[in-house]
């Protein structure tokens, strides 16, 4: 919440306004990494013959670990994400420029 001081005109944010915003960008970024890395692990579980597996690793049958590793990565990534960012502070409390408790 925006309120205007009306001796200086000044604009003040409350903290949870200033704590929300890096934190939901934070969540975005978290959880895209996940996706991603899920992607990742089922595509190279489908397509255990593609030009990476066959650059980067001995054998196509390790293409099926790495898959699995990065899809259980990203599972617990984005299990990290949602245990970070739903739980509620409960016992924390606010106090406003006023000096008020939120």
């Amino acid at each position: 919440m925006v309120k205007t001081c009306q001796a200086t005109g000044r604009f003040h944010f409350s903290k949870t306004v200033i704590k929300f915003m890096p934190n939901r960008i934070s969540a975005i970024v978290s959880a895209l990494m996940a996706l991603s890395y899920s992607a990742m692990g089922i595509l190279i579980i489908i397509f255990p013959e593609s030009a990476f597996s066959e650059r980067f690793l001995p054998n196509y049958k390790w293409s099926y670990y790495l898959g699995l590793l990065l899809l259980v990565y990203g599972i617990y990534r984005a299990w990290r994400v949602y245990k970070k960012f739903n739980d509620d502070d409960d016992g924390e409390q606010y106090e406003y420029y006023d000096g008020r408790k939120g």
